[in-house]
C-alpha cells in the first residue's frame, strides 16, 4: 500500500522555513503523512485533525501537570457538512488505491472535496506546538513552582529568559493621578530604571488616564494620552541586527484616519511605524539612513498573509462596533527582513531584506486579482545611505510619541507625531520569530482590549 499524505497551503512562504507554530498561523505549507491521523474532531463549519508523532521534539522534560498538544490542522467546511469531509478523509487514508496526496490550498482556493472551505487563510489553522501548556488552565506554561512567573511582566508570559524585553513599559508601572503629567514611566525591562521614560515637556506634556473608560481610551488598562507634538523621552537605547518591537495602542470613536511615527530618534533619521495621513500603511527607517523609509500597505496580499485595515474606518463609538485597541508587533530578523504582525498575530506586512550588501532587490508585481510574482531586480548602482527601502540599520529609539526634531515640519525626513492613546510599548534585543510574535500579539491583545 502506497504512503498517503495531507498537503496544506495557506499562504504563499515568506521567509525562511518554519518548524512550529503555536497558534496555527506560522507555518504557510505543511505537508504530513496520513497514517499518522490519531482522531478528528467537528465543530459547526470546521473539522479538527490531530496527528500523532508529527511535533518538533522526541523527547519532552516537562512540570508536573504540563503538556505539548499534540499538532492539530483545522480545516473549515460548509456547514451541516462536517460528518461527510471527516468520512471522505477516513476514506482517503484507509484506501489503498487513488490519490495519494490530499490537497487543501487557500491560495488557489482548491480542496480535493467540494465540502472543504478554502476561500481565506482563516480557512486553515496547523498548530505544531514547542511550548508546554498547562493542562488545567490550557496556557502556556508559567515553569515550576519555585520559578513560577519569572518570566512573566506586566501580564504577559514572555516564555523564557532570552525572550524578556530590555524595554517594557506597561500598565503597572504608569502611576499618577487621572489626567496628571507623566513624571516618570519606569522600565519593567532588563534595561531596568536607566530606561525610564520622561515628559519632554517642549509643546505639551504626555497625561496618564486612570480613570477614563475603554470608550475613552480605546483600551481596558491604564494609559498615557498623547495629544499631537507630545512626546516622552527614551534615554538613548541602541538595538542591533534583529529585534521585536510590540505596542498596544487605543482609539475610541471616530478613527482620526492613520497613526503617525510612535517612536524613533532626535533626528528623524530612526522611525516608525505608520505614516501621518495615510491609513494601513506600514513604514520604518533606521539610524544612520537618510532614504525615503519602507512603505508597505496592509490592505493588499502583497506584502503579508491577509489584508488589514488600520486604523478600522467605521464610525461606531461604542465598544464592540470596531476595533478599538490596536497591538503590533514589528520584528526584524537576523537577515534583515522585517515583518508586522497585527492583534490576531497574522503577518499583515513582510518587508524582504534590503542592505547595504544588497545587490538586487525584491519587487512585486501585480497579476490581478489579489496575486502578486516576486521577483528578483539586480540593481545598477551600490547601495547608499540615501538609498530608499533600506531595512538595516541600528534601532536608535529616544523619543516614544514622535520622531524628528519638529513634528510637524514638513522635511521629508521627519514625520508627524502619534495622537493617541498607549498602554504598553516594549523592545526585545532579539527576534523571537513568527510563532513567538503571534502569539504575543494575541496576548497583548486580550489583556488590553476594551470588553463589552
Amino acid at each position: 500500500m502506497a504512503r498517503k499524505f495531507f498537503l496544506f497551503r495557506r499562504s504563499d512562504p515568506q521567509g525562511p522555513a518554519k518548524r512550529f507554530s503555536e497558534n496555527g498561523i506560522d507555518i504557510p505549507i505543511l505537508g504530513i503523512p496520513a497514517d499518522q491521523m490519531a482522531f478528528i474532531t467537528a465543530g459547526r463549519g470546521e473539522i479538527n485533525i490531530t496527528f500523532n508523532g508529527a511535533g518538533m521534539y522526541e523527547e519532552n522534560e516537562l512540570f508536573v501537570g504540563d503538556s505539548i498538544e499534540k499538532t492539530n490542522i483545522t480545516i473549515s467546511c460548509k456547514d451541516g457538512e462536517e460528518l461527510q469531509l471527516i468520512e471522505k478523509i477516513m476514506l482517503f487514508a484507509s484506501n489503498p488505491e487513488g490519490r495519494a496526496i490530499m490537497k487543501f490550498d487557500v491560495v488557489d482556493k482548491k480542496a480535493i472535496f467540494d465540502n472543504a472551505v478554502v476561500s481565506s487563510v482563516s480557512s486553515i489553522s496547523a498548530k505544531i506546538k514547542s511550548q508546554p501548556i498547562e493542562r488545567v488552565s490550557q496556557k502556556i506554561s508559567t515553569g515550576d513552582p519555585a520559578s513560577r512567573f519569572r518570566n512573566v511582566i506586566g501580564g504577559i508570559n514572555f516564555g523564557g529568559g532570552a525572550n524578556k524585553p530590555f524595554l517594557d513599559y506597561n500598565h503597572e508601572l504608569l502611576t499618577g493621578s487621572d489626567n496628571s503629567n507623566i513624571t516618570i514611566w519606569r522600565n519593567s525591562g532588563t534595561g531596568s530604571s536607566a530606561y525610564n521614560l520622561a515628559n519632554h515637556g517642549d509643546g505639551g506634556n504626555v497625561t496618564v488616564q486612570t480613570e477614563a473608560t475603554a470608550a475613552d481610551t480605546g483600551l481596558s488598562k491604564t494609559c498615557a494620552q498623547f495629544a499631537v507634538g507630545t512626546f516622552l523621552n527614551i534615554p538613548d537605547a541602541t538595538i542591533e541586527g534583529d529585534y521585536t518591537i510590540y505596542f498596544a495602542v487605543g482609539d475610541p470613536g471616530e478613527s482620526a484616519g492613520s497613526f503617525g511615527s510612535l517612536f524613533g530618534d532626535d533626528l528623524g533619521e530612526t522611525l516608525g511605524f505608520s505614516k501621518d495621513g495615510h491609513s494601513s500603511l506600514f513604514t520604518m527607517r533606521h539610524d544612520g539612513l537618510e532614504g525615503k523609509p519602507f512603505e508597505q500597505n496592509t490592505e493588499t496580499l502583497e506584502g503579508g498573509s491577509v489584508k488589514y485595515i488600520f486604523p478600522d474606518k467605521s464610525r461606531g463609538t461604542q465598544v464592540g462596533t470596531r476595533q478599538f485597541c490596536y497591538v503590533f508587533v514589528i520584528r526584524r530578523d537576523k537577515d534583515f527582513n522585517v515583518s508586522l504582525h497585527n492583534h490576531e498575530g497574522e503577518v499583515i506586512a513582510f518587508i524582504p531584506a534590503f542592505t547595504e550588501r544588497s545587490t538586487s532587490k525584491i519587487q512585486s508585481i501585480s497579476k490581478g486579482k489579489n496575486k502578486y510574482e516576486k521577483n528578483s531586480v539586480t540593481l545598477k548602482s551600490k547601495v547608499t545611505a540615501a538609498s530608499p527601502g533600506r531595512t538595516d540599520g541600528n534601532l536608535f529609539l529616544q523619543r516614544l510619541g514622535t520622531a524628528g526634531t519638529d513634528s510637524v515640519s514638513t522635511d521629508a525626513r521627519l514625520a508627524n507625531s502619534f495622537s493617541g492613546t498607549l498602554s504598553r510599548f516594549g523592545v526585545i534585543k532579539r527576534d523571537i520569530g513568527d510563532s513567538g510574535a503571534s502569539q504575543l500579539a494575541k496576548d497583548l491583545y486580550e489583556l488590553y482590549k476594551p470588553s463589552l
